[in-house]
């Protein structure tokens, strides 16, 4: 077993039986009996392949396990989804046509991600108000106070997604419907999947006319009533600022008013930071020259991710973090979650999108670069060598098929962190945030760029040391 996942699976058996132990009294003390059978509930963990974010789900599904034995019941089934190798399971929709099949005795179906902390009999109390016999689905619903990006810019007002980290239930009559509308192929086609929780929201109420119905036991944040929380996720050991390169992305037009606000918020630690652009100028005299494109940007990224190799094996790199100069980083943050990871192995780290993914037959993911892509050595050193990842042009999008189709072609598994943000912080829900410790935001669009730093990040980061580094290629 990898060490790292070996240390995370033993600290977090720490808490889960201490937390069991505590569910244990909390359901001899409940008073009313339970008549939903655990065993009448499908648990869905959408997991991760990579060993610290499997560690946990594994971890989920044994502190399940475990609660049931304590209840004297037969336990609820559980589905690891990653184990499925159901293509896009992420996105939800092409795992119901699956457990529709798969279980079709089940009466409820909870879906949750592999920090997701279940209060097993307390979720049954809440499942069982509600007639299974009904399209019911409920959660603890988000909505946007404003049309945003990250929803192709919808007008719904307040209409109700789900906090899939708290996570979500639905009656097998809402799931065998939905599946049903999958096989008959009647779903609408998108091109973009951003946020899955929304857009499968969207699904929901086109396809069934069912929305979300908000249960306030299903948590954000933990207390004694709570069913459902999410847990934060916390680094693994002391992290390590002289193995990271960080490559800002730029070019001439913003040497003025964009780098300076990096180099007044995240880089102005001891961070070894590179700026790519297309000259070196009186403003940027550091710069790293590589070839300009001025849309889709695969030949300038590819150009980075070879100059960057050169730097990483001089001077033992083990990670890439390749930057927007528009995105704003917690370097502090990112170096922690780092230390989760093992950098000997192929890993691409970040925010994960979709194109054209439907159902399991269909498009690919790939890693948005606005939030800041993360990757290690080992794959750098993979995607530059010849005939694996040249571009097809150099407009080709670089995110879309460096950071996806390329990497989906080589096997390599996305590792997405919900930590990482596309966005501006007025994008996402306040509930969304409330609970997170974000890494990155992108876009300096409509707000004050240093401001955003200052409120989400510079607590963090303050014990950085100064000033930068610079390495020479």
């Amino acid at each position: 077993m990898d060490p790292i996942r070996h240390l995370v699976l033993f600290f977090f058996y720490i808490l889960f039986i201490t937390k069991t132990n505590a569910d244990v009294i909390v359901c001899k003390n409940l008073g009313a009996k339970i008549f939903l059978e655990p065993k009448d509930v499908v648990m869905v963990i959408l997991s991760q392949k990579e060993g610290y974010h499997a560690a946990h789900a594994d971890l989920t599904q044994k502190h399940i396990y475990e609660q049931a034995s304590a209840m004297e019941k037969k336990s609820p089934k559980v589905v690891l989804s990653h184990k499925l190798d159901i293509k896009g399971s992420w996105m939800i929709t092409p795992l119901l046509i699956y457990l529709s099949d798969q279980f079709p005795n089940a009466k409820w179906f909870f879906f949750c991600l592999e920090n997701t902390v279940i209060q097993l009999a307390k979720l049954l109390i809440v499942l069982e108000k509600f007639d299974v016999s009904q399209n019911v689905w409920i959660g603890h619903a988000l909505y946007d106070h404003e049309p945003t990006i990250i929803h192709h810019f919808a007008k719904n007002k307040k209409f109700k997604y789900p906090h899939v980290a708290a996570g979500f239930a639905m009656t097998f009559k809402l799931l065998k419907s939905l599946a049903r509308q999958i096989s008959a192929d009647k779903e609408p086609k998108i091109d973009f999947s951003i946020d899955a929780s929304y857009e499968f929201a969207d699904f929901v109420l086109k396809s069934t006319n069912t929305r979300l119905t908000h249960v306030s036991k299903i948590c954000i944040v933990s207390s004694s009533d709570c069913a459902t929380y999410p847990r934060i996720f916390y680094q693994c050991n002391s992290p390590a600022v002289d193995k990271v390169f960080f490559a800002v992305k730029t070019c001439a037009k913003y040497h003025t008013d964009r780098i300076p606000v990096i180099k007044n918020t995240w880089t102005k630690y001891s961070i070894n930071v590179g700026y790519f652009s297309d000259i070196a100028d009186h403003n940027l005299r550091e710069a790293y020259v590589v070839a300009n494109t001025t849309e889709g940007h695969c030949a300038k990224t590819y150009g980075i991710l070879q100059a960057a190799s050169n730097l990483m094996k001089r001077y033992k790199f083990d990670w890439l973090v390749i930057a927007d100069d528009d995105t704003i980083f917690s370097v502090a943050r990112l170096l922690g979650l780092l230390t989760c990871y093992n950098p000997e192995h192929l890993i691409a780290i970040g925010e994960r999108y979709g194109f054209r993914m439907w159902d399991s037959h269909h498009g690919y993911q790939y890693l948005t670069g606005g939030a800041g892509i993360v990757l290690s050595a080992p794959l750098v050193r993979e995607i530059i060598k010849p005939g694996v990842c040249e571009c097809p042009s150099a407009t080709t999008p670089d995110d879309m098929y460096l950071f996806g189709f390329c990497l989906s072609r080589l096997g390599v598994e996305l590792v997405h962190s919900s930590m990482f943000h596309q966005a501006r912080p007025t994008d996402y829900a306040y509930a969304y945030l409330a609970l997170q410790e974000p890494i990155s935001f992108h876009k300096f669009w409509m707000l004050d760029p240093e401001a955003v730093y200052d409120e989400w990040f510079a607590e963090a980061d303050s014990d950085l040391p100064k000033p930068p580094m610079h390495v020479e290629l």
